[in-house]
């Protein structure tokens, strides 16, 4: 079976630590990891876990703000770290307070949860999860499918790269080119500039569903005329409530098998959407 690798998930996400200069938000969120492994002396986080966690309110660090500031926490003995196998050549970060001496079974605990929801089975109905219910929250608000897995609009086709858009709706005569990313981590930069430039060649606006996304690729969305939404909590599907239950206990991450996109998501959406008629 070949996989659909758009919905893979990829554990390893040192280019972090290449990609971004160094920035002051830095010597922050070392302090800020500092305390919450003073306070948390007797466990162990992964590297992507991490960034979920600082992500939210009150630190709001961007993913890789938290990935240099664990870097040179590690490079300064102030943290310990051990490095797991996953799959396809990947591998997971674990690290530590340098004085928690019983780590091994903690991480065989979370690496077997990691594992799981790894899987590119899992990733992919995780992501065509997430499609279908956003796409029928957006119908039963009124907005016309204009077809799935598109890269064409009335007349207007993009050819330059493969890529195509999750799908496109309509309401008000306003058309929206949407695409959804159900992942931990953000949208690759290179595949959010691409997917902005299809929706200006097919005159539509861009609606991006992400689970979540830094501000500054959101202000290129806007800038674009169109709006990103963020939903927060990974969606799996129905079938999956044992592995949701997993990844809360062992990870504490936000994961959900909801039946339908919570309502005060697409208020906030249509509210938006009315201001533009």
């Amino acid at each position: 079976m070949e996989y659909d690798f758009d919905y893979y998930e990829d554990i390893g996400e040192e280019e972090w630590l290449e990609t971004w200069p160094r920035d002051i938000k830095i010597d922050e969120a070392r302090e800020e990891l500092t305390k919450f492994f003073e306070e948390n002396d007797e466990k162990i986080y992964y590297l992507q876990q991490l960034e979920v966690f600082f992500e939210k309110k009150p630190f709001r660090f961007y993913h890789w703000i938290t990935a240099k500031a664990v870097n040179e926490l590690i490079e300064d003995g102030m943290l310990g770290k051990e490095g797991v196998p996953l799959i396809k050549g990947t591998s997971v970060k674990f690290v530590f307070n340098r004085n928690h001496r019983y780590h091994k079974m903690q991480i065989r605990n979370s690496i077997e949860v990691i594992r799981q929801y790894s899987n590119p089975n899992i990733a992919i109905a995780c992501g065509r999860q997430a499609e279908m219910l956003f796409f029928n929250a957006l119908t039963n608000r009124g907005f016309l499918s204009k077809g799935q897995n598109l890269n064409e609009y009335e007349g207007k086709k993009w050819t330059q790269t493969g890529h195509d858009l999750d799908f496109i709706v309509e309401r008000d005569k306003i058309v929206y080119g949407c695409e959804v990313k159900n992942k931990w981590a953000y949208i690759d930069k290179e595949e959010l500039d691409i997917k902005l430039e299809i929706c200006e060649h097919l005159e539509i606006k861009p609606l991006f569903i992400m689970r979540n996304s830094p501000k500054s690729y959101n202000w290129e969305i806007v800038k674009r005329g169109g709006y990103a939404m963020i939903f927060e909590t990974q969606i799996y599907p129905f079938g999956e409530k044992e592995l949701v239950e997993k990844i809360e206990e062992v990870l504490g991450l936000p994961v959900d098998c909801p039946r339908a996109i919570p309502e005060g998501i697409i208020d906030r959406f249509m509210k938006w959407h009315k201001k533009q008629k």
